[in-house]
This record gives C-alpha cells, structure tokens and sequence, in this order.
C-alpha cells in the first residue's frame, strides 16, 4: 500500500524498483532506481506540518529492503539509505540515521540515531545507535554499539566479508526485475 501521510506527501518510486503488494509505504519516500522492497516492509516519514522540510527517508539506487524490515522518521527528522546497500529480515532503522553506499544490515538489527559510513558489515541482531560507525568497519551477531568505546573497538571488514557483500548486492539486482515481471503474467 502507498499512500499520503497525515500532511499529504506521497511516497516517490522509480519506475524500475519493485514494491512488494504487502509493504506499506508512507509519506515523503524517495525510493531510486532498481530497489527491491519485500513482502510486510514498512517504510513510514511522519511529517505533521508543511513547514517541516527535514522529515523524508531517502533509498538510493540498487537496494534491498528485504520481507518484514521497518523504516521510520518522526517529525523533523530523516533517513537516508545509500546505494547498493541491502537492510535483511525484520532489521528496524529509525531516523535520524545516515546508511552509506555498499553497507549490509543483517536480519533483526535496529539502527537508530546513527551515522554509518560506507562499505560496513552490520551482522544480525547487532544494536547501533547513537554513534558514527568509519568505512569498512565490521559489527558482530550481537553486538551492540552505542558508545565511542565500542565503535573504536570494531575491526576492518575482511575481504571475504566485503565478497559477501558484493554477491548479495549483485543478487539483489536481479530481484526488481524478476518480480515485477513474474507478477505481471
């Protein structure tokens, strides 16, 4: 379902992205080219006064929301999602955040509140919030980051981790394509 929030936005979709027929999409939404958004997902920018310029969410090029993930901005608030970057099962971000090019979130994560650079590896069920995570960082099956302290202990990505992560944004490019097709028969 895609509709108006309380002021009226409407969410904006390229043409070339696939929106499951279950997700809910609410509100200022701007979803950019080739992006998969998968069966139950929520994306929701609550803006309660035209005068509010700040609250949207923004999903670039070539990514992956996948089945049951959650999205949200209050009021006065934004989140921003790079491309090529894929948010996995259940994940739930919360605005303000920043999500850089070529980041996996894994299943169950919840970011809020955070800025994460690019090419970062969040693992399921990690907790980050209220911190700046560098490129190329590394956050393990739960973990949860919330201090300078944790952030300054993540390791780098490894090479094999950032091969994962190109492998499942390159499948994820397949996906808009192939749904929107296999709907339409």
């Amino acid at each position: 379902m895609i509709r108006a929030n309380v002021v009226g936005d409407i969410p904006s979709i390229d043409t070339t992205s696939f929106v499951d027929p279950s997700a809910i999409i609410i509100g200022r939404v701007e979803i950019g080219p080739n992006c998969y958004i998968g069966p139950t997902v929520v994306i929701r920018a609550d803006r309660f006064s035209s005068e509010d310029t700040v609250a949207r969410i923004t999903i670039g090029a070539n990514c992956g929301i996948q089945d049951g993930a959650v999205l949200h901005v209050h009021a006065e608030n934004s989140l921003t999602i790079g491309n090529d970057t894929l948010i996995n099962h259940g994940a739930v971000i919360h605005g303000p955040s920043i999500i850089g090019n070529h980041c996996f979130v894994g299943c169950k994560s919840v970011i809020t509140h955070a800025n994460i650079a690019d090419n970062v590896f969040v693992r399921s069920n990690a907790i980050v919030e209220d911190v700046a995570v560098p490129p190329e960082s590394f956050i393990d099956i739960n973990c949860i980051v919330n201090k300078p302290e944790a952030v300054s202990g993540l390791r780098t990505v490894t090479p094999q981790e950032k091969a994962f992560i190109e492998r499942a944004v390159n499948e994820n490019r397949e996906y808009p394509v192939r749904y929107k097709y296999s709907l339409e028969k």
